[in-house]
């Protein structure tokens, strides 16, 4: 993908949004699993908070 240079504020926006998605699917799939495990552990820090887990919901304890 090509770098240009862009006019206004919103535009620099969608391209810096569009470069960040290019580089996101050019990861290793290690990297993005291990991605989307933190997510995982986030939430349900997050979901924890406000009610009991079932032992599906909770994230695997795995490192990639």
């Amino acid at each position: 993908m090509s770098e240009q240079k862009p006019k206004y504020e919103a535009e620099s926006i969608f391209c810096a949004k569009k470069n960040w998605h290019v580089k996101q699917a050019n990861l290793p799939l290690r990297e993005k699993v291990r991605i989307l495990l933190e997510l995982q552990r986030q939430d349900f820090l997050l979901l924890q908070r406000h009610r009991t887990m079932h032992l599906w919901e909770r994230p695997w304890d795995i490192v990639p």
